[in-house]
Formats: C-alpha cells, sequence, structure tokens
C-alpha cells in the first residue's frame, strides 16, 4: 500500500534525470548528425583530436547541468480544484487546469521509458488544441494515482491507494478487442503500400538532400551514376526495381504495423473505452463516449477479403490552432465495428432509411479536375507526340473509372438523431455523428451548381468537418434549416 500526498508540490521520479538527458542527447544528434559524421569520416578535418574530445566533454557537462536545472525546476500539485504544473529555470512556466475541464489523462511509454521503467502521463483538456500538460518520466504506480485522483474528482486529494483503485478497474473493464499476431500480419498487409513506398522515398530524399550538402562532388557523381544506370537499364530489370520496391514497402508496412499495435487491446468500463498497443512506444489511451464527436469506419479490397475495419474515434478538440485527436482501432470484424456503434449511438436506426446519393454533375467535376486538366496543360507541349496520346486516353479512361467510382460511394443516411456519410474510391470510408453534435451548418453553391439547382452542405462539429456535396438544391437549403434549429435549440452537451 502506497500513500502519497499529491497536495504537496511534487517532482517526477529522480529516473527523469537519466530521462531528460538521454532525450536532450537525442535532439543534439538529431539537430547535428551531419557535422557528426563529417568530424568521423574526414579525417583531416580537425588535425588536433584532442579538441574533439575537449568539445564532446564541454557538450555533455553542459547537458548534465541542463538536465539537473530542469529536473529541480519541474514539479506538479494538484488542489481541490485545479491541476497546477510549473517548470523551467530560465523561463519559467506555469500551467493551470481546472479539474473538471480534464477530458482524459493518457499514459505512454517509450523504449527508454520501458527500459527505465517510468511513464509519460499526458493530461488532455478540451481547451487545448495539443496536449501541452505532459510529465514525461513518473513511477507506474505514481502515474496511476494521479490518474485515479484526476478521474475521481475527489475533493479529499491528500491520499490514495493506487493498487486498490487499479485492481478496482481491472475487475470492471470489458474486453472488445485484442489482436493476435494473425490480425497484425492481415493489417499489415492490407495498409496502402503505395504511401508507405512514399515514405521511404521521401526519407531517402531528406538524407540525401542533408548529406549532399556535406559531401557535394560525391553525391552528385553517384546520383550522375544512377540516372546513368537507369537510362542504360533493360525493361526486365526495371520490373526488378519495380518488385523490389514493391516487396521493401510491404515489410515496412509490416514492421509498422507490428511496432504500432503490438499487443492491442480494446476495452470498456462504464462510459469510457480505453485502448492499449506498442512495441517500442506504448500507449495507454482513454476515450470517454462524451468527447467523441464522430466514428469513422472504412475497408477497401484487402480488407474485405480479410473481411475486417480500420475504425477511427475523433475526438473534441478547440483553441486558435484546431488539431483533430483521433485514435484509431484496426482490424475490427463486423461484430465489433457494430457493438462499439451500439455503444456510441444506440440501436443502429440508419439502415432503415433511405441512402440519398450526390448528384451525377459531381462525376463530372471529378473528371475534369483529375482527368483532362491535367491533360490539357501540357497538350501544347507534346502535341506531336504519339506516346503521349496514348497515354492521354490511358489516363481519362483511368480517371474516369476512378471518378465513377467516386461518385457510387458518395452518399448520406439522416434521420432525427444523427447521419452518415460515405465517400471514397478503391476504398471506402463512412462517418457518423450525432447531430446534437454540429456546432455549425455551411451552405455552399458555386455559380456552376446554382445553374443546376445543386448545393453543398458542410458540418462543422469540435473535431472537424463533414461535407455533403453536390445534393438537390431544395434539400440542402431543407437539411441546412434543419440543422441549424437542431444546433440552436439542442440543450444535450456535446462533450
Amino acid at each position: 500500500m502506497n500513500n502519497i500526498n499529491l497536495a504537496q508540490p511534487t517532482r517526477q521520479s529522480l529516473k527523469g534525470l537519466v530521462f531528460i538527458f538521454i532525450q536532450g542527447l537525442r535532439q543534439l544528434i538529431r539537430m547535428f548528425w551531419a557535422i557528426i559524421l563529417v568530424v568521423f569520416l574526414q579525417n583531416k578535418w580537425l588535425d588536433d583530436k584532442r579538441i574533439i574530445a575537449y568539445i564532446g566533454v564541454a557538450v555533455l557537462f553542459l547537458l548534465v547541468i541542463h538536465s539537473i536545472l530542469y529536473y529541480l525546476n519541474f514539479y506538479f500539485y494538484v488542489t481541490d480544484t485545479e491541476f497546477i504544473l510549473k517548470k523551467g529555470y530560465l523561463r519559467k512556466k506555469t500551467l493551470t487546469i481546472p479539474l473538471d475541464r480534464i477530458q482524459s489523462v493518457n499514459t505512454k511509454q517509450n523504449l527508454i521509458q520501458q527500459i527505465l521503467n517510468v511513464v509519460t502521463l499526458e493530461i488532455d483538456t478540451a481547451g487545448a488544441a495539443a496536449k501541452e500538460l505532459k510529465i514525461h518520466a513518473l513511477e507506474k504506480l505514481f502515474a496511476t494515482e494521479l490518474n485515479n485522483l484526476i478521474k475521481s474528482g475527489k475533493e479529499d486529494i491528500n491520499t490514495v491507494d493506487a493498487d486498490i483503485q487499479a485492481e478496482e478497474e481491472k475487475e470492471t473493464e470489458k474486453l472488445v478487442l485484442k489482436l493476435s499476431p494473425a490480425d497484425l500480419l492481415k493489417i499489415g498487409l492490407s495498409q496502402n503500400h503505395l504511401k508507405a513506398g512514399l515514405i521511404i522515398v521521401a526519407f531517402g530524399f531528406q538524407i540525401f538532400q542533408q548529406v549532399e550538402d556535406l559531401f557535394k562532388e560525391k553525391a552528385e557523381e553517384y546520383s550522375g551514376e544512377f540516372v546513368q544506370f537507369m537510362s542504360n537499364s533493360s525493361l526486365a530489370l526495371i520490373v526488378f526495381l519495380l518488385v523490389f520496391f514493391l516487396i521493401v514497402s510491404v515489410l515496412f508496412s509490416l514492421v509498422r504495423t507490428v511496432f504500432k499495435y503490438y499487443d492491442f487491446t480494446l476495452v470498456k468500463k462504464s462510459n469510457k473505452f480505453r485502448i492499449e498497443s506498442g512495441l517500442l512506444n506504448k500507449r495507454n489511451v482513454l476515450i470517454p463516449y462524451n468527447k467523441v464527436q464522430e466514428l469513422n469506419w472504412e475497408t477497401g479490397p484487402l480488407k474485405q477479403l480479410f473481411g475486417i475495419y480500420n475504425l477511427v474515434f475523433k475526438q473534441a478538440v478547440s483553441g486558435q490552432n484546431r488539431k483533430v485527436q483521433v485514435v484509431d482501432a484496426p482490424g475490427c470484424l463486423a461484430v465489433h465495428l457494430e457493438a462499439l456503434k451500439t455503444d456510441l449511438f444506440g440501436e443502429d436506426s440508419l439502415t432503415e432509411v433511405p441512402r440519398i446519393f450526390t448528384d451525377s454533375f459531381y462525376f463530372r467535376r471529378l473528371w475534369l479536375l483529375m482527368g483532362w486538366l491535367p491533360v490539357l496543360l501540357p497538350a501544347g507541349f507534346l502535341f506531336n507526340e504519339w506516346l503521349f496520346w496514348i497515354g492521354v486516353v490511358l489516363w481519362l479512361l483511368g480517371t474516369a473509372g476512378y471518378s465513377y467510382l467516386m461518385l457510387k460511394k458518395r452518399y448520406f443516411r439522416i434521420n432525427n438523431y444523427q447521419i452518415r456519410i460515405s465517400k471514397g474510391a478503391i476504398s471506402q470510408k463512412w462517418e457518423q455523428m450525432e447531430l446534437f453534435k454540429i456546432q455549425s451548418v455551411e451552405f455552399r453553391q458555386t455559380i456552376f451548381q446554382k445553374r443546376r439547382k445543386l448545393a453543398s452542405l458542410r458540418l462543422t462539429n469540435a473535431s472537424g468537418s463533414l461535407t455533403i456535396p453536390y445534393i438537390n438544391q431544395i434539400m440542402a437549403r431543407q437539411m441546412y434549416d434543419y440543422l441549424l434549429f437542431h444546433t440552436e435549440t439542442s440543450e444535450k452537451r456535446w462533450m
């Protein structure tokens, strides 16, 4: 049994000194890795190696001093109504959050913290665009106690038995979803591998640019040799490289999936969900029902083959710089999806409502933007190239098919309580929210829409916005009036 007085100013765990030092060292390496690389690779850059040693010792000494001062000047405490955190030694900063404004308390643990056996505690409120209040080095027991204290909202905050409370929470939680290694394999194989490949290319290009400034002659030589090699390569070699690129992208997707969703567990307790996952960076996130503004789910060809959906909880945020806070739950089966929808929205009554599809003019707009405009711009320069016109035909056919798929999947269902919007092309995504959580409604109509008696609606909630494009003008105006009236008269709390 551990009694901890949270009413007194409290510092992080003493292990936080090590964590602060390592984080500072990582930032220095990230900022000056190119210079460090030059020092070690070019032997003649500095004749006297002792200078390098002196500089290294001085930097480490200053980093140790910074770590000690930062640790000593970082403390927090809880009053009857507020959580207060003070930090900084040159520039002091005080953060004060009323307990009733705290929406959730989450914990994370990266590899360094796992070695040190400490966690990061994040306090999230609806009045901040980002999680500004973070405590990076707390003992697990202490973090559990602080978490329980904030959630309970007790007036007497002097001592709480964290072990007993943690055991009570564990007994009342109900398992919703747990991913097995086979599930992780399905999720990894059904990821967007093109996106993963582009991430690899972008990262490699960024590294090449940074190295190019230091080894300009070598970089130009190697890049020139690569271009010459590719220009002289046969079609078979190019196909081999493309296949190799695809294999690397798939492996990258699998590794990312394992690192992010390892030991993924979704549980629920009363009116909250809790998600745990991660291999090197572990996360423990609480999702209160009332904070969820939208529930989004998505599937695609491979996901349909495996029978899985990717779910995303979009939560309430506010502030000058709006930033959507999302928590995803991949690998959900249809039974999990229906259970989560029922928990958040009640029994599904939208399936009984007919689908209202976007007007076919939406197809022409998409085809013009994606198909014809990219073709018309270079046409004047490549008019005499027959290969260009073959490419034009293929491009127009491909974009026409893609635009048609987007039109067929663009519809919505609405009743007096909820709205569900469908969109996508190759994959399909649904967005669902309750009407009382709408904060504003915008009626949009371009001159082209007005000629065809069409309009679009934009619904904004505390986590972002949803769009209903190109529907009948009369229907759009009626929906606009109804939703605006609903927004102004609803007495339900949106969070």
